[in-house]
């Protein structure tokens, strides 16, 4: 499964932690500024103030014997030859703008260099002196601590804030699992509440909810299942009894209707059957099509793309099933096209039937049928196609056929 930083930016997790990573780095921030413009540069001005004094007054008294003397005094080395092509620009920026402003008191030409273990001042025009004073005098090792310290506090804090967070809304991520799965006629158990109190509560609810309503569901598939059966013992003794009846055309009446009542039968009891989870079947979706378009005399296959793929093929099969049904009773010729669309199978039913003039929404609805349709069939084709289709992920819609009818798209994750 794919996740996209997208979808994870916007989660409840991602912004938790925004909320407490983003004070946390602010104040942070705030802390290296005050550092910078209240401690640290205030200390390297005094530096490089410091330095620029003292090599000033090593120029002006470079002529005295005593000279060397008051270098060593002031840890300041003088010397009269230097490499200074194996120097290089001095590194920390802040040192170097506030040292350059105070060498051009100097004079102009002054120029600072540094080594591995040396700043080097000169007199760019007139290199008869070379003045080195130790880096160790100007840098210290402290900053970088500093430095180091408010990014592993930063990072250190943001770790626990994400992994506290992240226990904080596994519960959620469960609920949220449950209710899909819910939502979509699978069979869940209860979720035992855990986190904090109001996700216990709101768990709590979830389940009342959940056992509410199956226990709704339960009455009435256990009423609609005790009212098919009772009327099929009837109608079996009707059965029987016809076939003492000499008069052939009431005979073959009164049996066609029996069968009508039982397939309405059979179709209430598939609707309110409980689906379990079946296993997932690989199958080549050529062939599966290819098989199902036997089985229909007036389907066409207009296009059926190969791949192997992971499907319910049971489930499947009698949802496809049920929409060529349909579409085989009230239209002369019926289209079938399957295609892939990245990770998606796309498998559209097309008829040059009457078509119906309901929305999508009243076609799905149980008990409810097409105005041209009301002596046909119970209502519940679609019904169970779209309970099967919805437990397979998946989604259903409708369109007008080009060809006059209607046109089913069944859309599945693969």
């Amino acid at each position: 499964m794919k996740i996209s930083w997208r979808n994870f930016s916007g989660s409840l997790l991602a912004r938790s932690v925004y909320l407490i990573t983003l004070p946390i780095v602010l104040i942070q921030i705030v802390g290296i500024i005050i550092f910078f413009e209240l401690h640290w540069d205030l200390v390297l001005k005094r530096s490089a103030q410091s330095i620029s004094n003292e090599i000033k007054i090593l120029e002006m008294e470079k002529k005295s014997p005593s000279i060397d003397n008051y270098a060593n005094k002031l840890q300041i080395i003088r010397i009269n030859n230097f490499e200074i092509n194996k120097a290089e620009e001095v590194s920390n920026w802040i040192f170097k703008r506030r040292i350059k402003g105070y060498l051009g008191q100097i004079s102009k030409d002054f120029n600072v260099l540094q080594n591995k273990d040396y700043f080097i001042f000169f007199n760019s025009k007139n290199t008869d002196y070379f003045y080195l004073i130790p880096r160790k005098r100007v840098e210290t090792n402290t900053v970088g601590g500093f430095f180091l310290w408010t990014i592993a506090i930063s990072i250190i804090l943001s770790l626990i804030s994400y992994f506290f967070i992240k226990k904080q809304i596994q519960p959620l991520k469960r609920l949220g699992i449950l209710t899909r799965s819910f939502g979509r006629g699978i069979e869940t158990p209860s979720l035992k509440p855990t986190g904090s109190s109001e996700v216990r509560d709101l768990i709590k609810d979830f389940n009342n909810m959940h056992n509410n309503i199956n226990s709704t569901l339960d009455n009435q598939r256990n009423m609609l299942a005790g009212i098919s059966h009772d009327l099929k013992t009837p109608l079996t003794r009707i059965n029987l009894m016809i076939e003492e009846i000499n008069n052939e055309t009431l005979k073959n009446s009164i049996s066609q209707n029996i069968s009508e009542m039982n397939f309405m039968l059979n179709h209430y009891l598939d609707f309110i059957k409980s689906e379990r989870n079946e296993n997932l079947d690989q199958i080549n979706s050529s062939t599966f099509i290819s098989n199902l378009a036997q089985n229909y005399k007036k389907l066409k296959v207009m296009k059926n793309d190969e791949h192997q793929i992971f499907i319910r093929r049971n489930q499947i099969t009698r949802a496809i099933m049920n929409i060529l049904d349909n579409a085989d009773k009230f239209a002369g010729k019926i289209f079938i096209s399957s295609h892939f669309l990245k990770s998606k199978w796309k498998i559209e039913i097309e008829d040059n039937g009457p078509g119906t003039n309901l929305s999508e929404e009243q076609l799905i609805r149980p008990f409810v049928k097409g105005s041209d349709q009301l002596n046909h069939g119970t209502g519940l084709g679609l019904s169970i196609v779209q309970k099967l289709i919805k437990l397979n992920n998946g989604e259903l819609n409708f369109q007008k056929s080009s060809h006059g009818g209607l046109k089913v798209i069944v859309i599945l994750q693969i």
